[in-house]
């Protein structure tokens, strides 16, 4: 994900000095204090080898603020778990966090102070793609290796001959597999929106905007789908957008394709109902913030987004996140910025061990290698590019402001037919009649199959000894009509 990459001249500026970064150093020794402009977390060495170093530049102040704060709870709450189960390989870790303000130019800056001044071993962020291809030009230049939880710019972590940038990864999708999904969900002719035309409305200014829109061109076409119309804002200096969404009206579509940042899709979307627009929005990550509801209120509803995981999936993993991240954050509840973080932290961690040492070289080796992290949001894979193989999930806005789960595509290669029926394998789970097992319907009108519970459906006993549950006849658990004409007997 990232803003609008107004400045990447801005990298000319940047201090070659930044040799400072002590690329060969491997034990991220030095001054453990206070740094300056950000603050440290973990206390104390680990050892005589000091503490392992993490500078996080996270944008915690400007536009996507809430992307930047969300980030920086999820990778605390990491950090604090690390630190308390005794750190990485015997050290603790030393957090140096930075706002980089949401702007180019202070990510960059940022990252040059965590090179020359705080000599960290890692860096992790930024949220935005452009701000995190700053921060890489001066890893890169540094030896530093950096991991973005969040930047999704399908090009970030290669160099312009197409080469892998050795020091730069990523622990989430990129906007070519986002894009993708989004206009295939789209297409779904058993979906909800089931589009056959569409128009896309994205901002000019911003990389990550233009990256989707590029990509949804040119997969739209083999998905029968028809871009009828396409138009651009610029989200650094427009806030409203009347006169060019009026001009879409004259337009039979299906969809409003809008790839942008949750305050300006806001906006968006209460203009495009003024002017009498009543297509469902559909967009990328950039929309999972809270603030997205708040502003647009009922005309967000019922519009439709691409994420990197949904708070209502129901595995563990995710709930124990939920769980500790509420609990620590007053009952809010954890975007997708924030288990993004958080799972970056605990990469990080993984490739270190693996490595055995905090020698950067080792680490990039390792992180190179990563396969099948458990993380909260799933299971990550880097590949050769240096981007995560991962699954990603589409969401509804609901009219209470949460965000429901709705469809789930697999990394590459996956099955959409059996992404979309979670339950293909052993339809309802172990406990086939449980309290929504699956989702709200996840299995369509008969939501487990014209014999739900095999060849005797309900047991040799269908009422005794409790075969389905507590009440397995009762409020319809298993259908329409699960088992048969007289369900438990006479």
């Amino acid at each position: 994900m990232r803003q609008g990459s107004a400045i990447l001249l801005l990298l000319g500026l940047l201090l070659l000095a930044l040799a400072g970064c002590n690329p060969a150093d491997d034990s991220g020794s030095g001054n453990t204090g206070g740094t300056t402009g950000g603050g440290t977390s973990g206390a104390g060495g680990g050892g005589e080898e000091g503490p392992v170093k993490i500078g996080f530049n996270f944008e915690e102040t400007g536009p996507i603020a809430s992307f930047g704060t969300s980030s920086h709870s999820g990778a605390l709450m990491a950090v604090d778990e690390i630190n308390a189960a005794g750190g990485i390989l015997g050290r603790q870790i030393e957090a140096i966090w930075d706002d980089n303000a949401s702007k180019t130019d202070e990510a960059a800056k940022v990252a040059a102070k965590h090179c020359s001044q705080d000599k960290v071993d890692v860096i992790i962020g930024a949220v935005a793609s452009s701000n995190s291809l700053a921060i890489a030009k001066v890893a890169e230049d540094n030896h530093t290796p950096m991991v973005t939880p969040a930047s999704t710019k399908t090009t970030l972590t290669l160099n312009e001959d197409g080469s892998v940038r050795k020091y730069i990864f990523r622990t989430c999708f990129t906007d070519d597999f986002q894009a993708e999904r989004m206009i295939t969900f789209a297409a779904l002719p058993d979906g909800p929106i089931a589009a056959s035309r569409a128009v896309i409305f994205y901002d000019a200014d911003s990389d990550y905007s233009v990256g989707i829109r590029d990509r949804i061109k040119t997969v739209a076409p083999e998905l029968g789908v028809e871009i009828v119309s396409e138009d651009s804002f610029l989200a650094s200096t427009e806030t409203d957008f009347r006169s060019k969404l009026n001009r879409f009206k004259s337009q039979d579509f299906d969809v409003l394709i809008v790839p942008g940042y949750y305050d300006k899709v806001a906006l968006i979307a209460n203009q495009a109902r003024e002017v009498g627009l009543e297509q469902p929005l559909l967009g990328g990550d950039g929309f999972d913030s809270p603030d997205l509801f708040d502003i647009a209120q009922q005309s967000i509803v019922g519009s439709y987004f691409t994420n990197h995981y949904a708070a209502d999936d129901q595995d563990p993993a995710v709930q124990n996140f939920v769980k500790g991240y509420k609990a620590r954050n007053g009952g809010k509840t954890p975007d997708a910025m924030a288990i993004l973080a958080y799972d970056a932290v605990y990469a990080v961690k993984q490739a270190y061990e693996d490595a055995g040492s905090i020698d950067k070289e080792a680490f990039v080796t390792a992180m190179s290698n990563l396969k099948d992290f458990k993380g909260a949001a799933g299971s990550v894979t880097i590949n050769a590019q240096h981007n995560a193989e991962k699954k990603l999930v589409v969401l509804e806005i609901t009219g209470d402001g949460s965000f429901k789960w709705v469809y789930t595509f697999e990394p590459e290669g996956g099955s959409a037919e059996a992404d979309a029926n979670p339950c293909a394998d052993n339809p309802c789970g172990d406990n086939p009649c449980a309290e929504n097992p699956c989702g709200e319907n996840p299995c369509g009108e008969n939501p487990c199959g014209d014999n739900p519970c095999g060849e005797n459906p309900c047991g040799e006993n269908p009422c005794g000894d409790n075969p389905c549950g507590e009440n397995p006849c009762g409020d319809n658990p298993c259908g329409e009509n699960p088992c048969g004409e007289n369900p438990c007997g006479h």
